[in-house]
């Protein structure tokens, strides 16, 4: 049978500000939840609550069935987390950090050598374990970060904007581990860049201001900008003067002009001429136009 996690009216307040209100989902095995939106959105903050490093104020998350609150350390002992801020003591090596994570972990010390040696190689730091972590590059140590929350094969594997600091070959080196990874297990990833979850999420969660907006795959979203997405051409001085008033996803320098990728439901100019939209063109859609045309 499937294993699942359930989450059930989460809410989380701080003050007078909901942080997360009242949200409800369910993730299957073998699935890669993204949870996409704006920052200040919501989703560090229901990452953490996912990763039972954040007690939320009212509702519950339920894994196989059973409260994560209850079963306590043997839920947290599944779990491979990487939060958005990785803190290293300032005299550890890239091995150091591993071998410590794997020890709190209670990892075998002969399988965490084999499995440190493996992920180094995964992220590509093979040649670098033996530098101090402070001497790290910003995107070295999202890397290592990485390969610490991947250490014991965890089912569940919770990542919070995983790809900070990735340089775009390192970020299609990840996206291809987390597809590979998530076949039999449960990935939650949270991000505000597009392109990271396009290809490889099975559903995703598009949150503003602590609620869900949708909950959709890639393909149910992107039927939802179908003839809203335009290539029109126009002089950089038009640009200049139209793009105050309309939602644009792109500007190309062509044939002596801009072509500019126009997101609007009806045809913006009369040589506009319809394209397919990308999920970047429905997050822009979602986020932005719908906003902008309520407001008119």
């Amino acid at each position: 049978m499937n294993k699942m996690i359930e989450v059930e009216h989460f809410t989380k307040r701080y003050g007078d500000f909901t942080a997360v209100d009242d949200i409800s989902f369910t993730v299957d095995e073998g699935s890669i939840f993204a949870f996409l939106g704006p920052n200040g959105a919501g989703k560090t903050t229901m990452i953490k609550m996912m990763a039972d490093v954040l007690l939320p104020d009212s509702g519950q998350i339920l894994y196989d069935g059973r409260d994560i609150h209850i079963i306590g350390d043997e839920y947290r002992a599944k779990v491979g987390y990487l939060p958005q801020e990785i803190s290293f003591y300032s005299n550890f090596t890239g091995k150091d950090y591993l071998a410590y994570s794997a020890a709190l972990k209670g990892m075998e010390k002969s399988y965490a050598k084999q499995r440190i040696d493996e992920l180094a190689h995964h992220v590509g730091l093979q040649n670098d374990l033996k530098r101090q972590c402070r001497a790290y590059s910003g995107g070295m140590q999202r890397r290592l970060g990485i390969a610490q929350a991947l250490l014991d094969n965890p089912e569940i594997l919770i990542l919070d904007e995983p790809t900070a600091g990735l340089d775009p070959l390192e970020r299609v080196k990840f996206r291809n581990i987390i597809s590979a990874y998530s076949n039999d297990r449960l990935v939650l990833l949270s991000t505000h860049i597009v392109s990271e979850i396009e290809h490889i999420a099975s559903k995703i969660m598009m949150m503003e201001y602590g609620v869900i907006r949708y909950v959709n795959t890639s393909e149910e979203y992107i039927k939802m900008a179908k003839n809203c997405v335009w290539l029109v051409k126009m002089s950089a001085e038009k640009l200049v003067e139209y793009q105050n008033n309309a939602v644009i996803s792109n500007v190309i320098a062509k044939d002596g002009a801009m072509e500019v990728r126009v997101i609007d439901e009806e045809k913006p100019f009369a040589n506009a001429v319809q394209t397919a939209p990308t999920l970047e063109d429905v997050y822009l859609y979602i986020f932005h136009y719908l906003p902008q045309k309520a407001r008119r």
